[in-house]
């Protein structure tokens, strides 16, 4: 139970004025009953007269404003707890003697002495508790105040006054956005937070509900965008509760957002303008190519025995020319659409897709007498078209670049690694060299060992990989063959996309 400030004071004023009638009596007593003189008898009460004085002079300054009712308590318990127990024991002491008709004064003394041990033993142990608490509270205040003040945010102590918010401190960043802050009404501070804002802090300041808000205020500066975090703190809700405020320049993080937005529409009109190539590529430039093959052929067919071996070979570089333009127009388009035209990502299961490719490659395989074996392959989260594109062109760059020393030997296989499947394509080809495994996934780049191929294979291979969010490379030594490794994350990594689509 908490006293009462008042109640406090009148209890301390009134232990002190009994004390002093008791004192004022025994000297009237001694001087004009038993006729001691008077200066005998203020000699012998000199200490409890200056005892008194000092109860007296300590209630007076405990009536300051800067000691609350729960310290007034505290010392008021003390008090009455301390007169209660030397005066029950001197009573008890000097009652035992009386009782057998001898006062023995070197037992009071001793009597007197215990409880006085006792009362400073434990007066001590609790100074001494409030000494180290005052000490760590010293500590972690110096603490506060060093993150307080070195702070990069600009962070204000407030405190809730009838309608307004005063600032009762103000970090040196605070000041150096605002200028001087102590003493002043937010308000009168920060007038561009507007009445609306103001009102809200002030409310959850009263409150005690944390608050965030955004806005964008002029400084000397410029005009800089501000995160504002109020933190209410205290244990009472009342008209004078506080908080801070804490303001995070975020101009920065906010102008990083716009050029990153700004990025991401280039990239989208990149993209748009990529898919209108493919409109071309497919039609506009496929079209005038057909004519292009059409008249060679009829020029070859109707004209054939009038040319001679050199018409006859100009024609058929022109053929193939044409045949190899229709090759690379046919997989830019391949290309364009990994991203544009992709499918929802599913579990797939691997050896179905292989085996459709296989088949699709048959010619391929009979023609050079390739031999593909397989794994058991694991299930894939994946676009199962594109999928089916990764491993036809792996497969296909195998067998057409492997089995120099003998027919070409492919091996496909994969395992799953715990953060995602692992495909591999192995050959015994010729190999290739380090400084061009890099290059060989660029667009229109060709490897050491291509002939005839339009370099856009492996880098549809590696936008499809990329697509997956996955990762595609390749282990090789000079002569001893080659292996791609394609590598897709598990689903989990995935559920933010599931269609795959990027911006």
């Amino acid at each position: 139970m908490q006293l009462d400030r008042r109640i406090s004071l009148g209890v301390l004023s009134g232990i002190g004025l009994a004390l002093t009638g008791v004192l004022v009596f025994d000297v009237y007593e001694d001087w004009a009953v038993q006729g001691n003189t008077l200066a005998s008898t203020m000699i012998e009460n000199a200490l409890p007269f200056a005892l008194l004085l000092l109860v007296f002079y300590t209630v007076w300054k405990l009536r300051g404003p800067e000691y609350d009712d729960a310290f007034l308590g505290l010392v008021t318990k003390w008090t009455v707890a301390g007169v209660v127990t030397m005066g029950g024991l001197t009573a008890w002491v000097v009652g035992i003697q009386v009782a057998q008709n001898e006062l023995k004064p070197a037992i009071i003394v001793l009597q007197t002495m215990v409880v006085g041990a006792a009362a400073g033993l434990l007066v001590g142990q609790r100074t001494a508790t409030v000494e180290q608490a005052r000490d760590r509270s010293r500590r972690e205040k110096e603490r506060f105040q060093s993150l307080f003040e070195n702070d990069p945010s600009g962070i204000v102590g407030l405190r809730s006054h009838g309608e307004r918010l005063v600032t009762e401190s103000a970090n040196p960043t605070f000041e150096s956005l605002f200028g001087a802050a102590t003493g002043k009404a937010l308000s009168e501070t920060l007038p561009q937070l507007g009445e609306g804002t103001l009102e809200t802090l002030r409310e959850r300041t009263i409150s005690g509900e944390r608050f965030t808000t955004e806005t964008t205020i002029r400084t000397e500066e410029g005009q800089k965008h501000f995160v504002v975090e109020l933190v209410p703190f205290g244990t009472e809700r009342t008209d004078d509760s506080r908080s801070y405020a804490i303001f995070q320049d975020v101009t920065d993080i906010q102008k990083a957002e716009a050029e990153l937005e700004r990025t991401v529409d280039q990239l989208e009109r990149s993209n748009e303008q990529l898919q209108q190539f493919a409109y071309v590529a497919s039609h506009d430039l496929q079209e005038p190519l057909r004519m292009v093959s059409s008249y060679v052929d009829l020029l070859a067919s109707e004209y054939g025995d009038e040319l001679d071996d050199e018409a006859d070979e100009y024609i058929e570089f022109a053929v193939d020319g044409a045949r190899r333009m229709q090759a690379m127009i046919d997989d830019l388009l391949r290309y364009s659409r990994v991203h544009t035209q992709g499918e929802e990502f599913e579990e797939i299961d691997t050896d179905a897709v292989l085996d459709r490719v296989l088949r699709d490659l048959e010619l391929l395989i009979a023609e050079t007498d390739a031999e593909v074996t397989s794994g058991d392959l694991p299930t894939v989260f994946a676009d199962e078209n594109q999928l089916r594109q990764l491993l036809q062109n792996l497969v296909s760059n195998a067998v057409e670049h492997a089995g120099d020393d003998g027919p070409p030997t492919v091996h496909v296989d994969g395992e799953n690694r715990g953060d995602g499947v692992v495909l591999s394509v192995a050959d015994n080809g010729p190999g290739i060299p380090l400084d061009h495994q890099e290059r060989v996934f660029e667009l229109f780049e060709q490897s050491s060992r291509d002939d005839d191929g339009t370099g856009i294979g492996l880098a549809i291979c590696q936008r499809i990989v990329n697509r997956h969010e996955g990762e595609i490379w390749i282990e090789s030594d000079d002569g001893e063959g080659t292996t791609f490794y394609a590598k897709f994350p598990n689903p989990s990594s995935q559920q933010s996309n599931p269609s795959g689509q990027k911006a």
